[in-house]
């Protein structure tokens, strides 16, 4: 995988990603997404739903409580995506199947399963830049 170069912003503290995913058509839909090192599977707006080619999990329909002094508690769909990053310089990853849940959000967040356990993602807020480069 090359190095995909990402967004980088100070206030709010933040990297953005360009995200690419198989549609029903066979084409690709393209989306934002904050990389969240937080987040244990990626999660995506149930809007994608309707438009993204995925593979639902049996027991796809799971409810989740969300970490933090909120305890709040949301349900979402799990299922598998094919998936590229690309970047501003032309720079694209290769699609890969990785595991998302499908929410009631508005903002697409790129987590670890698939994703971020297997590259290496580097953030420099000095110098406003950032990167996710898989070896």
């Amino acid at each position: 995988m090359p190095q995909i170069n990402l967004r980088v912003y100070i206030d709010p503290g933040r990297a953005e990603i360009f995200c690419n995913a198989l549609r029903l058509d066979g084409g690709y839909e393209t989306f934002v997404a904050v990389v969240d090192t937080g987040a244990e599977v990626s999660l995506l707006p149930n809007d994608l739903k309707n438009v993204l080619d995925f593979q639902i999990w049996e027991n796809a329909d799971i409810e989740l409580e969300q970490a933090g002094l909120a305890r709040q508690i949301f349900r979402a769909t799990r299922a598998n995506i094919t998936l590229f990053f690309e970047d501003t310089q032309g720079n694209k990853t290769i699609p890969a199947l990785i595991p998302v849940w499908f929410a009631d959000t508005r903002q697409p967040l790129i987590g670890f399963a698939g994703v971020l356990d297997k590259a290496i993602l580097q953030i420099d807020m000095l110098q406003n830049a950032g990167w996710l480069y898989q070896p």
